[in-house]
Order: structure tokens, then sequence, then C-alpha cells
């Protein structure tokens, strides 16, 4: 196959990864997936290995390496026809990484031959267990998480199988909204099939075949050069992962622990001596630990590597199991996707500061910190309008990323694995018995440095509800993200519940659900983010710039980067 027909095919499945997700947004009910765009999609060989993805979420593709597979597994490839497409969430019996991930899995045939396959996830906004939105992290075991899933056939012969939706649907608060979003994942798979056919007519199934193990190969090989500048050598590091904190809970730390080895082009992660699992949801399935491992190597090597399975043939992963990076049945692990492995990343980070100190940033927020309200919706009209007297709402917070060696970490952002936006204001108030007060950035919450921290953003929420539930996921409450060689930590976590009544609550990250009333007020703020490098080396005009921006205070730059700014230069206290 001339280079030319390679190129174009190969592009091409990364282009039908995008337009699989955009046909998915557009039908979605959840708005985390049709607003936050809190959904994925990719293309697999025939072989299940993946071959082209979206920009879309990282937590989601690569656990979807080990969820595919697990999934046509057991189907029974076999057992698989035309229009037949797969739904699962479960994290053990299907591979996945939490249980409100939910993924579509279609087989692509032409003729009676499966050349690809095909796979869409999305956050559904509520799949039952304890509380509204599916967050709670207090969850005894993985049961109080929601409906779990196993890899069954949603769809046979493009007909929806009715009795498999009805026992899904009705063990969710929004059996309506889930409809749409099961017809909108199917979509999705839908576009994906018909696009690989188009493909494998206009250029031959071979030609497709040899284009999808062609660019594996082209991947591993441009991996593998940019592992083996890596000084070898071994790298190790350890950290904590903050505990649940619900009455009669201890909330104890976790310790996690890695020990890096690169010898060529080749690197192995061990993480032998990381603390056993937790009660409640932080602990991490294998397939989020690898996924986490996975993205270290692609973000500290060349992200202009073409995204395939092929980059990660070099990684290699040791992660005892009944650890909370390889937890066991049926620990709960809701919060592991998006707290802990974003905690075990910037463990990587810290492990291969020593080996590559100008790829590496500050350590950062970590957590999607998501708040969730869920309660009846107290105004009649628009429940009339809707037909919807329960709402819910899951919304992901932006905090800070970390300083880089050159350039200043990023304000109010998700990080890492998550790459959910947040929720506009404007559909918040207008769906929600709830008004948006303050949303901005806090002034002092990067981490002092050289290049400075991104600052985290605080939203505050004035709850309209008559009653309703609150929960809060989120990270670096107790232990601040550090910075690196001489940069400054970075702002905790905090989230308050001010009372109509004059009283305040004081919310951990993990934590138990909280009743919420009108007239209570919610300021959520997730962690801000370290510094890099001595912040007196800091440029005095770039001092000068971040208060009057108002991202650092006249007090801070004076006593933590010794530059005087007068009052008139923009203080804000």
């Amino acid at each position: 196959m001339d280079t030319i027909t390679y190129e174009i095919i190969r592009n091409s499945l990364y282009a039908i990864a995008r337009e699989m997700k955009i046909a998915m947004m557009r039908t979605a009910a959840s708005p985390i997936m049709h607003l936050g765009a809190d959904a994925s999609a990719a293309v697999f060989d025939a072989d299940m290995q993946l071959v082209a993805q979206g920009n879309d979420i990282p937590t989601m593709l690569g656990s979807a390496v080990i969820s595919t597979k697990a999934s046509v597994e057991a189907i029974g490839r076999d057992r698989l026809r035309p229009g037949d497409v797969i739904i699962s969430n479960d994290a053990y019996l299907g591979g996945g990484n939490h249980q409100p991930d939910v993924q579509f899995t279609r087989p692509v045939f032409v003729g009676d031959e499966i050349v690809a396959f095909v796979m869409t996830r999305g956050h559904w906004t509520d799949i039952g267990g304890q509380a509204p939105g599916s967050y709670g992290v207090n969850t005894w075991d993985i049961f109080g998480e929601g409906v779990r899933i196993p890899p069954v056939r949603l769809y046979r012969g493009d007909e929806i199988v009715p009795d498999v939706q009805s026992l899904i649907v009705n063990n969710t608060r929004d059996p309506e909204g889930r409809q749409l979003d099961i017809q909108a994942q199917y979509a999705g798979t839908f576009v994906g099939d018909q696009r690989i056919r188009m493909l494998a007519t206009k250029y031959g199934v071979r030609n497709l075949r040899d284009a999808m193990r062609r660019a594996l190969d082209h991947s591993e090989a441009l991996m593998r050069e940019a592992i083996a500048a890596i000084p070898d050598g071994v790298y190790e590091a350890e950290d904590v992962v903050e505990g649940v904190h619900a009455p009669g809970w201890s909330g104890e730390p976790v310790p996690v622990k890695v020990k890096v080895t690169v010898k060529g082009s080749d690197i192995h992660f061990d993480y032998t001596g990381t603390g056993a699992q937790a009660r409640g949801g932080i602990n991490c399935t294998l397939a989020v630990t690898c996924n986490s491992t996975w993205f270290t190597v692609k973000a500290l090597t060349d992200v202009s590597i073409p995204i395939n399975q092929g980059c990660y043939r070099p990684v290699t992963i040791h992660a005892p199991e009944g650890s909370i990076v390889n937890c066991s049945y049926p620990a709960s692990v809701v919060s592991g996707n998006t707290e802990t492995s974003p905690r075990v990343i910037d463990l990587l980070f810290k492990a291969l500061s020593q080996a590559v100190p100008e790829r590496v940033i500050g350590q950062s927020n970590c957590a999607a910190c998501s708040g969730v309200f869920g309660g009846r919706d107290p105004d009649a009209q628009r429940v009339r309008r809707t037909g919807k007297p329960w709402l819910s709402m899951v919304e992901p917070h932006g905090g800070g990323m970390g300083a880089r060696a050159t350039r200043d970490g990023v304000n109010g952002i998700r990080v890492y694995v998550g790459n959910a936006g947040a929720l506009p204001v404007e559909f918040i108030e207008q769906t929600m018995p709830l008004t948006v007060e303050a949303w901005a950035l806090v002034p002092d919450s990067g981490g002092a440095g050289r290049t400075r921290g991104g600052l985290t953003a605080r939203r505050t929420y004035r709850v309209e509800f008559d009653e309703a539930t609150f929960t809060v996921a989120g990270e670096r409450g107790e232990s601040a993200p550090e910075g690196y060689f001489g940069g400054q930590a970075g702002a905790r976590f905090e989230c308050t519940v001010l009372r109509a009544d004059g009283s305040s609550l004081r919310m951990p990250p993990k934590g138990a659900t909280e009743i919420v009333r009108r007239g209570d007020r919610v300021l959520l703020q997730p962690a801000g983010s370290g510094g890099y490098g001595d912040p007196r080396e800091r440029a005095h005009e770039a001092v000068r710039r971040d208060v009057l921006d108002g991202y650092v205070s006249a007090r801070a730059a004076r006593e933590l980067y010794g530059v005087d700014v007068p009052p008139n230069g923009g203080e804000r206290e």
C-alpha cells in the first residue's frame, strides 16, 4: 500500500472517532455529556486493539483498551452478528473504570467478517446508587454506586432489546433521560459502523487491515524512540491518597508508591508497596491504573505521536492485586477514576522528575471535583413543561494545573485524564433550582515559583430547592499540591455550606452527602497547583502583571517574590 493511501485511511479512522462523538453529544440527555463533553469514541481493529480515538476523555479511552476486549470476550466473538451492540459499565465483569461511564461496543462487519470494533462511552448523570448523581464516595461496596451492567447485548440486528433496556433505565432516577442517552450512544456506534464500511468498500478490507497494523507499529516505533531518550535508571517516589471521611470511618490516607525502571526503549512501572484497597469509592481498577500510567508516558514523551495502542507496547505495569491501584471485587471505585487516578499521575511525575526535570509540572488539583445536586423541582411550571419532577446535576469543577519549566500553569481547568468542561451558568439556572452567584479565580491559589502554578476557580451556588442532596467528590483537602525545584505549594480544596440560618458546615473532599435547603449557599473550590523553581527568580514584570490581573496579591508579591507593587499597581488583597 502506498503512503498516500495509508495516510488517508489512518486519518479517516481518527475522523470517524471524532464524528462518532459529535453524533453522540448532539442527542444525549445527560448535560455532562452534551454540554460538558464527558464522552468519548474510538475505533479498534478486528483483534480489539485501539487504533484511533478522538481528542476526548483520556480516562475513558485508556481503560477502553481493557473494557472493549472484556466486553467482546464476555459475549463471545463468534456469537456477534451485524447490528449487535454490547452495553457494559461494570468495573469488574466489564473492565470499566466506574459505573457512571457506560460503554457501547459494536462489531463492524463486511460480509461475514468482522473488520473492526467501534466504541462510545458516556457519563450518565445518574446510574442509581445511594444518592442522586451516583457520585457518593462513602459507599460500603460497589453495589452502593449504582446499577452494575455486565457486558450484555442491548441491540440485536440494530433493534433494541426492550427487556434489557427497561431493566437498566428503571434502576436510575431518570428513565426517560437514560433512554435518550442510550439512543445517543447507539447513534455514535451506528455512524462509526457506516463510515468504516465505506472505507472498506472504497479501499478494500485488506488495505484497511494493513493500515491499522501499520499505524500501531508506527506509533510503537516513535514511542520507543522517545522512551530511549529518557536516561536509563530506576526512579522512585511515594505519596498518599486521601481517605473517605464519613461517620465511623477512619479517613486515613492510603500510601501510594512506584518504582520506574527505564532501560533502553522499555519502561516498567512497579506499584509494590502501595496500600491496600480502602473502604469507600477511592479505589482504582487495574484498567484505571494502566490508563494513568500510559497517559503519563505519553505526556512526558512526545505529544505528536499518533495515539493508539501501539504507544503502550513499550510499557509494562505491575500493580499488586488487592491494592488501591488494583482493587478486588467488591471494592467501591467511583472516585478512583476521577481523584485517585490523577494523584497516581502526580506520583509518576514526581518519580520521573529525577530523569526529565524539564518535562514535569508542579502538582495539580487532581480531581474532577464533582458537585452533585439532586431533589424535587419546586417550579411547577417547569415540571409541566419538562415532565421531570425530580432533577439532578453532576458538574465537574476546574482547579489549578501545575507550573511548567518555562510557562505558568493553567487556571481553572480539569487536568490529566479528565477533559470535561464545566456546565454553562445559563444552562444551570434555566434547568435547575440553583443560582450561580459567583464564579471567579482565587488569588494566590497558584503556588509561587519562577513559573507560577495555575489558579483554582470558586463557584458559589444559591440553593432554591425546598430540599435537596448535595454531594462533592474532590481531592487535596489535606495535602496541598506541591511545587518542584523550589516552587511552592498551591491552595487546598475547600467546600463550605453556608446555611440560611447563619450557621456553616465545612465539607471534606470525600465525605457523606449533605441536605441543603432553600436559601443555603454552597461554595465549592478545587485545589490550586504547585509552582516551578525559586519564586525569587520570577521576572519582576511578570509579578507586576500577576498583581494587575488579580492572580497574585500585593502582599504575596512582596513576601514570596520579593517584588514591591505600589498600591496603584492593582493590589487585590
